[in-house]
């Protein structure tokens, strides 16, 4: 994301063998898949899309339930005709990217399977970005399950919109809307310092996307900064984006297998060893948004606060979920947003907030007598954030790889 994208460490996310005796059940302590990942929209200059006041207002009462998408067998040639507007020419002559879109040299990220490119519409003139991926560095299956995630989420204003797929025998050019304000986390510390209020906004519409992706039974199972996206350079129009559905996972189960995402933002049941042998759900999601809030309040990862520990110290404090408030930097943060927190980053993920308890939560719905400071959460805060982007996330994206199921 962002100008360039760390390369993945070679830490061994399964050396780490944490004392969980005694574990299983309890909070934190509030002391205290297959895929690259890879968020298509980047930062640029052009602007996309442009929306009214009130476009970042998601509509919960529109619980839009899209139809189901067909991904177990359908030929490898023919699974994105179900796209509308894919499919053959009336000619019979198959559509063609380059009949409908400009691949531009700009290169906005690239990943093990795939890489993106700046485009725009030869209809329209209209900006997009085009990921392309490599067929014989993937499998189709993973490419229908993205495709498929993406087309059920479509009507919401904080999930970056799908446009158009193509296919060639070689390749797959899904189109998608193009987030020319780059990565939340960048541009709050190019900003200058923020306060606690304005995490309350960004997180809210996070949580309304999260929650949307859940009612149509889509697990995102890889929310991390770098797919936390704004629609526009301009603040006074920019939206919320949340990208990369390369691990998302379309599922009526009650709990899912697949050891995946990245570990630095990944729920200890999804990390391999942790005991937690019988599968997981869509709770995966809140705990990484539990990561992302805690740091967005103060700089630094939870799991993390000194950016000193190995990786494997690391993936085994996630794994003991050992974390605290005694660092300085939280003295002037809410007890609500702490509150929310200690519920999000909890082992057990019985007794860990869904998605709803967190959009019901006082600290996100402002309930009278809830005091959310709106000064800024420290003078450094922002140079803080920028720190951690620089020094620690590198080491932390190492994605957890194992066969589906």
């Amino acid at each position: 994301m962002g100008n360039s994208k760390s390369s993945p460490s070679t830490a061994d996310v399964k050396a780490a063998d944490p004392d969980d005796a005694g574990a299983g059940s309890a909070r934190c302590s509030s002391v205290g898949c297959l895929d690259d990942s890879l968020a298509v929209p980047m930062s640029t200059t052009e602007i996309h899309i442009q929306p009214t006041a009130n476009a970042c207002q998601s509509t919960p009462s529109k619980q839009l339930r899209a139809t189901d998408f067909d991904i177990e067998v359908e030929s490898a040639m023919a699974w994105t005709k179900t796209f509308p507007g894919t499919g053959p020419e009336p000619s019979g002559r198959p559509r063609r990217v380059e009949d409908y879109y400009v691949l531009e040299n700009t290169r906005l990220g690239r990943g093990h399977y795939a890489t993106v490119y700046r485009g725009r519409s030869r209809r329209t003139n209209q900006p997009v970005a085009i990921k392309k991926i490599r067929r014989a560095l993937t499998d189709e299956m993973r490419l229908k399950s993205e495709v498929a995630a993406l087309r059920k989420i479509q009507e919401h204003p904080n999930i970056v919109t799908l446009l158009d797929v193509f296919e060639t025998a070689g390749d797959v050019y899904v189109i998608m809307e193009l987030c020319t304000g780059g990565e939340l986390f960048e541009r709050l510390a190019e900003k200058g310092p923020y306060s606690e209020m304005d995490c309350v906004r960004h997180v809210r519409c996070m949580a309304e996307a999260v929650a949307f992706m859940h009612a149509n039974d889509i697990v995102h199972r890889d929310l991390k900064p770098e797919n936390i996206l704004l629609s526009t350079p301009d603040d006074t129009l920019a939206c919320i984006k949340i990208a990369d559905f390369g691990l998302a996972k379309i599922t009526t189960a009650t709990s899912m297998k697949t050891k995946c995402g990245t570990w630095g933002y990944s729920a200890p049941e999804m990390i391999s060893g942790s005991g937690c042998t019988f599968g997981y759900d869509a709770k995966v999601d809140s705990w990484s948004l539990g990561t992302i809030l805690y740091i967005l309040l103060c700089g630094f990862h939870p799991f993390d606060p000194h950016g000193t520990r190995s990786d494997n110290d690391m993936i085994a404090a996630i794994k003991k979920c050992q974390f605290d408030y005694a660092d300085e930097a939280w003295v002037g943060i809410s007890i609500q947003a702490k509150d929310l927190i200690k519920n999000l980053l909890v082992l057990d993920p019985n007794d860990r907030f869904s998605i709803a308890d967190v959009l019901a939560h006082p600290w996100i719905t402002g309930r009278e007598g809830v005091d959310i400071p709106v000064q800024p959460l420290s003078p450094t805060i922002h140079t803080d954030l920028a720190r951690f982007q620089k020094t620690t996330k590198a080491k932390m994206y190492d994605e957890i790889d194992e066969d589906d199921s």
